[in-house]
């Protein structure tokens, strides 16, 4: 009777213990088939369905956007960046590459060190492992021209930032050009929004990253940012004073 009575209590044992581990696995097949789920939903989050994404910023001041974006040069190493953008009351004075305006106010020598160099912006890039200063123009004009005008406004975007900055940062400018893909239907004229004032924080890269070619990666497809599709020309330039 007792050989009997110890047979059945393994069998159900060995039943409880096949339940538990079948119970187990389909506890962690559910769990892996939401997480995949969860994964793709997160990362689809600022996309749309032609996989063009919009970019979540944050602010350093109630006037300094800064977009995190990372892309690889065509060797596969990858560098992350901050885009710090003025909000778009700010931006570069039509025709001019030397001044800024704020609405349609241009602002003084003094107002461009405490509004747009402010100390919020002198932080963040302070810590960057590069900046990269940006010039582009809207779309008016000769295409040649505006490129001209590009480079200026990066070079003096570039002054402008050198002396905020520790010297042992590096530099480059990043000439965008002119403004490639105006919206013919659109009612509204004003067109500052396509030259508005950037600097790009170099926060991380890996050994031997070719910076433009990460960037140019990390700026295309998006659809808040100056993606270089839009503009005439991507040319990167070490800056020395």
């Amino acid at each position: 009777m007792s050989e009997y009575h110890d047979e059945r209590r393994d069998d159900a044992g060995s039943r409880s213990f096949f339940d538990w581990t079948v119970g187990g696995l389909i506890l962690l097949f559910t769990l892996g088939v939401f997480g995949s789920v969860a994964l793709d939903a997160y990362n689809s989050v600022d996309k749309d369905k032609t996989g063009v994404r919009r970019i979540l910023a944050h602010r350093w001041n109630d006037r300094t956007l800064v977009f995190p974006i990372d892309g690889v040069d065509r060797q596969g190493r990858r560098a992350t960046f901050d885009v710090v953008v003025l909000t778009k009351n700010y931006g570069w004075v039509r025709g001019s590459t030397t001044e800024l305006e704020k609405d349609d106010r241009r602002l003084s020598p003094q107002e461009i060190q405490e509004e747009v160099l402010a100390p919020q912006l002198r932080q963040g890039l302070g810590n960057a492992r590069g900046v990269i200063a940006v010039g582009l123009a809207s779309q008016e004009g000769d295409v040649a021209r505006e490129e001209q005008r590009g480079g200026l406004r990066a070079v003096r975007t570039a002054q402008w930032v050198r002396d905020v900055l520790d010297d042992r940062i590096p530099m480059w400018t990043l000439n965008l050009g002119r403004y490639m893909d105006p919206c013919a239907d659109c009612e509204d004229t004003d067109t500052s929004w396509q030259r508005p004032f950037i600097v790009i924080a170099v926060r991380e890269a890996d050994a031997g990253a070719h910076i433009s070619e990460a960037l140019a990666d990390a700026m295309s497809g998006t659809t808040n940012l100056p993606a270089p599709s839009r503009y005439s020309a991507f040319a990167f330039t070490k800056f020395a004073r």
